[in-house]
């Protein structure tokens, strides 16, 4: 984590954020089972950089998380208890008031539930809110089109293209495509995630939102 000087407690620890229809809170090597039966779509993890983040949740994938220095968190839907997916806040800098936000898949029953909306709803209050950054950086891949709609759909503005940025676990080379959200936009993203949710928790799942 790059602090650029001393770190204070919020920006050190995982947080545990809790809403209405989903508990995000931080993962341990007990989740391992409710993570491997949340992956229920070969697909998830397609668009995933190649290594063993792009591979069915294991053991293994589960340590390797907890031991490479981002905040991961596990998702648990609220009505059932069941681990639903994943996300993690990572490239910290305190010092310049920045996050990356990713790694991040939902079991295929949720992907457009209010689940996925209030999800994104508490990190990002939690990021500007909690930590006071200015600035949320989300990277997907260029052939992932439903995270990319689900991207911008929540007011993520699109910065640029990172070319032949990473290998893909097929072998090809992905380009990465990088969006944010700062702080000057938090109030105006916030109220279209509030609506999102209002909306889905009333009408059912929509068609959007993956994995990055």
């Amino acid at each position: 984590m790059d602090s650029g000087g001393i770190v204070t407690d919020h920006w050190r620890k995982p947080p545990t954020l809790r809403g209405e229809f989903v508990l995000l809170r931080p993962t341990t090597p007990a989740d391992v089972d409710g993570l491997a039966r949340a992956h229920d779509d070969p697909e998830t993890l397609r668009f995933f950089p190649y290594g063993i983040e792009s591979e069915p949740p294991s053991v293994a994938s589960v340590d390797h998380a907890l031991r490479s220095g981002r905040q991961t968190l596990t998702q648990v839907d609220v009505a059932s208890g069941e681990i639903v997916g994943t996300t993690s806040i990572y490239n910290m800098s305190e010092l310049h008031g920045r996050v990356t936000v990713g790694y991040t898949w939902l079991a295929s029953r949720v992907r457009g539930t209010a689940i996925n909306a209030e999800s994104k709803l508490l990190v990002l209050e939690h990021v500007f809110g909690t930590l006071g950054a200015r600035r949320v950086e989300l990277n997907v891949d260029d052939q992932n089109v439903r995270s990319r709609a689900a991207v911008t759909a929540i007011g993520a503005t699109e910065e640029g293209a990172l070319r032949r940025h990473a290998r893909r676990r097929d072998g090809t080379v992905r380009t990465t495509i990088v969006y944010s959200v700062t702080d000057e936009e938090w109030t105006r993203v916030r109220d279209g995630l509030l609506d999102r949710i209002s909306r889905r928790s009333a009408n059912g799942p929509a068609a959007d939102g993956l994995a990055r």
